[in-house]
Parts: C-alpha cells; sequence; structure tokens
C-alpha cells in the first residue's frame, strides 16, 4: 500500500465485477476512512449508502449518485429506520461497512495526562455507544433485509487497540477488544449461511480523530485511502473471523494469527 489515493480497479478486474451493481453501507461516511470506503466502493460500481450523524453526509451521496441515511450507530431505532430507507430503496444489502468509532481521549491532550481522568462515566457510555453498541446494533438491525442476503460481507473497522494495550486510552482499547472478540466469535457462524464478517485493525490512520498528541515521532499514519484499500482485499480474499492487521504506511494488510485455543 502506499500513501497515495485508493485507484479501482478496470471494470475487467474480478473485484470490480464483484461490486458492480452491490449495495454497501457505510457509516461515518462523511469523513476520514469511511469516506474514502465510500469513495473506493462507488467507484468499483456499488451502489453506496452514505450512514452518518453530520448533514454533510447528503454531500458526499449526491457526489457518489448514492442514499443519505442520517444515522446514530448507538440508537438501534435510528438503525431500524435506516434499514427501512434501504430496504425501500434497493431491497438488498451486500456490504456493511461498520466505520464509525470515537475515541476517549480529548483530541490534544497531553501525552503525560493522566489516563485515569478519562474513564469517567459519561466518556465509558460514550465510547461504548459508539464501538460496541454501533457494530452489534448494525450487525442485527441488517439481518433483516433478508433479499440477497447470501454472500453479505460485514468488515469491522477495529485496531490494532483491540489486540494490545491501549495506556493512554483504557476504554477505547477495551472496546475494539469487544469489536475483535465479536468478529471472532461471530465468523463461523456466519460462515454456515454464506455469509462473513472480518475485522480490519490499522495501526494509525491519519483522520480528524487523531490528533497531534497520539502522533509518534519517526512513524507516519497511514492515509484513509489505505483502509480503503483493506476492504476489498479483505472482502475479496478473507474468511469469516478473520482479523487483518497493518504494520505500518506503506506494507500490505495481513491476517494476524491467534494462538491456538486450549
Amino acid at each position: 500500500m502506499t500513501q497515495s489515493d485508493y485507484v479501482s480497479p478496470t471494470s475487467d478486474d474480478p473485484a470490480s465485477r464483484r461490486w458492480q451493481g452491490s449495495v454497501a453501507l457505510v457509516t461515518g461516511a462523511s469523513s476520514g476512512a469511511g469516506l474514502a470506503c465510500a469513495r473506493a466502493l462507488a467507484g468499483l460500481g456499488a451502489h453506496v449508502v452514505v450512514a452518518c450523524t453530520n448533514p454533510d453526509g447528503q454531500a458526499v451521496a449526491d457526489e457518489l449518485d448514492g442514499l443519505f441515511v442520517q444515522l446514530d450507530v448507538g440508537d438501534y431505532s435510528s438503525w431500524a429506520v435506516a434499514v427501512d430507507e434501504v430496504h425501500d430503496r434497493w431491497g438488498r444489502l451486500d456490504t456493511l461497512l461498520l466505520n464509525a468509532g470515537v475515541m476517549t481521549r480529548p483530541r490534544g491532550a497531553r501525552s503525560d495526562d493522566d489516563p485515569l481522568s478519562t474513564i469517567t462515566v459519561d466518556s465509558y457510555r460514550r465510547v461504548r455507544r459508539a464501538n460496541v453498541d454501533g457494530v452489534v446494533f448494525g450487525v442485527i438491525a441488517t439481518n433483516a433485509i433478508e433479499t440477497g442476503r447470501a454472500g453479505r460481507h460485514i468488515v469491522v473497522t477495529s485496531s490494532v487497540s483491540g489486540l494490545e494495550p491501549t495506556p493512554n486510552d483504557p476504554l477505547y482499547g477495551m472496546t475494539k477488544h469487544a469489536s475483535i472478540g465479536f468478529v471472532r466469535s461471530l465468523g463461523p457462524v456466519l460462515a454456515r449461511q454464506d455469509m462473513s464478517i472480518q475485522a480490519i485493525c490499522p495501526i494509525g490512520i491519519d483522520t480528524p480523530m487523531v490528533g497531534p498528541d497520539l502522533r509518534i515521532p519517526g512513524r507516519s499514519f497511514a492515509p484513509p485511502s489505505d483502509v480503503a484499500r483493506a476492504v476489498v482485499q479483505v472482502v475479496d480474499e478473507g474468511t469469516s473471523g478473520d482479523v487483518w492487521i497493518a504494520q505500518g504506511i506503506g506494507e500490505p494488510y495481513r491476517r494476524h494469527e491467534f494462538a491456538p485455543a486450549r
């Protein structure tokens, strides 16, 4: 992978043929990695549902000739409305990209601040709502769209914070561990139904969520287009329950190998 913008395969490419005419819903699609993914999938010929709370999502949907749904991922009733809109428009959903997420650590906080100060009831509820409820509710709600169910793909944007300790944002790390556990546990279940769920774990993506305090000297954060490239890769090559990780900018995503279960 490189820092360049994601370039969609040609129409003759098997990856492109997979996406043409399909329906893909992307959460958090008004900026950052979600926006990059929405543009990439539209470039491959998919009908894209731009799902976010930000009304700027309408402009993105207009750009991509897609559908904008104002979605609060942590509110199941909001998911129900969004699913109805997608069903009314296309009657199917082929790919669900659960990308929306938040951090607990305030943007711009000093690196030597006490992480315990970020662990409050309010911050816990906020990060759990977006990062855990937003994943589980998305899976539950979209499962109601029966048409086109076989072969459906779910991709969760997680983080390496779900694979290792995250001392500067413990609540964020906890939610990312939860999302990976959900993907690994649900993977075999969906595989038996000709569906799949996978997780992508970038080390660092250059998005507005990442403040200067989280930037490590000597490490370049990957552009959002790298997440878009990974989404296409894992849907084309992965199997249900896979967790994919990137070591850094310019390096290919690879399956994370977990220790064998006892």
